[in-house]
């Protein structure tokens, strides 16, 4: 089941919200964990064992975790494994057999199978949750209905953000009963995202779908345009389900960590990172970078880290050359920045500081939206025809162009402006917004979200 769907918005958001509502609170623990499985088990009941799997391996190896004095670390690892196994059989299955019959030529024959939504998204979670009580930073849950809350908490299960367990964990121990204010702000902020995605998103999706059809067709024109709207799209999806996620945790009660803050707006590459998905970025820092030494043993090693990070986060968003290769372009991109940064002089910095923000800004974006390039895996013809190989464009292509570039341009102002109205502070806003969306909804075609595939 997905946010953007008529049974989700008519049937199960309304009758879970009000449910939860009127529960007693005894109830509500085991009601939310029944809604969240349904949800996520509504179009292939086969994925709740596999959900069913992190909750077990994660929830019981934490209790075996705190009973034993010697052999800790061999059980860390065990439940660690244990937790990946299933990303590494359904998500990375395809991508070792490409490789190794690259490599050498031999065809292993292994079974691809369909990938989960949501699998690195709970997956993660888990492995923040085990980390967490083996550092001392959280305490085991006991109760497994409270701990399969946590890990498939419907609003954020299939597309984050990656809620850490400490986060949650006071929450999740009082579960009150949420106020009519809480719910109404939450949906409003619901509403919003609903908007982002539905009404912003899906159109500029099927452009894009347009221009990488046939970047002969698209030509110079059309392979900028479609990838600024790419770009855009990429942003409007995520953060709009963001914004459901967070509004949806809000109606109920629960207050679930921001996961965008106007990332187009950075004016260096390791601000937009501090901006863009931020809570996988912080899970990498804390899980990944700081154990690998981080910054503290010097500029190379640092670097190193950093490659390594990068290369990691490529491989979490897709089973991909391409997407390792993504990871690597802003790891250098990083240790560049880093270094010029080092180099430059106090007063040089003074004097940058000064220097107009809208250049870096746009510097900014532009070397994101190479990324974005790469990311979308189409490559060397996308950016020939960037570079003119393939002409300026098709009189077809031009037309879609001309038809789409108001709402390209009014995505750009929602991204670059210093502000933005909140419409939904406006009485009737959320109410308009939910109509439209659902008129979009049932005049055009299923679009699931971009970061599902994640």
């Amino acid at each position: 089941m997905v946010f953007s769907s008529l049974t989700f918005l008519l049937l199960f958001m309304p009758g879970v919200l009000l449910g939860y509502r009127f529960i007693p609170a005894k109830g509500r623990m085991p009601f939310l964990l029944a809604a969240s499985l349904l949800f996520y088990g509504w179009g292939n009941p086969g994925w709740l064992l596999l959900l069913g799997w992190c909750v077990l391996v994660s929830w019981g190896g934490t209790l075996v975790l705190n009973r034993l004095r010697r052999g800790r670390k061999a059980v860390l690892a065990l439940v660690i494994i244990l937790d990946l196994l299933p990303l590494v059989r359904f998500k990375y299955t395809g991508f070792l057999c490409e490789t190794i019959r690259a490599l050498t030529g031999w065809e292993p024959g292994a079974r691809i199978p369909a990938l989960p939504a949501g699998i690195s998204f709970f997956t993660f979670q888990a492995l923040s949750y085990v980390l967490d009580v083996w550092r001392g930073n959280a305490k085991a849950q006991r109760s497994p209905v409270v701990f399969g809350v946590y890990l498939s908490l419907f609003p954020q299960l299939t597309a984050g953000p990656v809620v850490r367990y400490r986060e949650m964990e006071a929450q999740l121990a009082a579960h009150p009963r949420p106020t009519w204010e809480q719910m109404r702000g939450g949906l409003n902020r619901f509403c919003t995202g609903l908007a982002k995605k539905v009404l912003l998103a899906d159109a500029l999706g099927r452009f894009w779908g347009q221009m990488n059809a046939d970047f002969s067709r698209a030509g110079a024109l059309g392979a900028w345009l479609g990838l600024i709207a790419f770009s855009f799209q990429i942003y409007f999806d995520f953060s709009g389900y963001s914004d459901m996620a967070i509004g949806l945790g809000k109606a109920l009660g629960f207050e679930l960590p921001e996961n965008f803050d106007r990332p187009y707006r950075a004016k260096s590459l390791t601000e937009f990172w501090r901006r863009w998905h931020i809570s996988l970025t912080a899970w990498f820092t804390d899980y990944v970078y700081i154990p690998l030494g981080g910054n503290r043993r010097g500029a190379v090693r640092r670097d190193l880290n950093l490659a390594v990070v990068w290369a990691l986060t490529g491989l979490w968003h897709g089973a991909g050359w391409h997407f390792v290769l993504w990871g690597l372009y802003f790891a250098a991109l990083l240790i560049l920045e880093k270094r010029a940064g080092e180099r430059r002089p106090a007063a040089a910095g003074r004097r940058r500081g000064r220097a107009s923000a809208f250049l870096r800004q746009g510097a900014t974006y532009l070397a994101v939206l190479l990324g974005w390039g790469l990311f979308s895996g189409f490559g060397e013809p996308l950016f020939r025809a960037m570079a003119g190989g393939m002409g300026l464009a098709s009189p077809r292509a031009a037309l879609a162009c001309a038809a789409y570039a108001p709402l390209i341009i009014l995505c750009a102002a929602l991204s670059f402006a210093p502000r933005v109205p909140e419409l939904t502070g406006r009485r009737f806003a959320a109410p308009v917004l939910m109509v439209l969306c659902l008129a979009a909804i049932a005049a055009q075609s299923y679009a699931p979200f971009i970061y599902f595939q994640f």
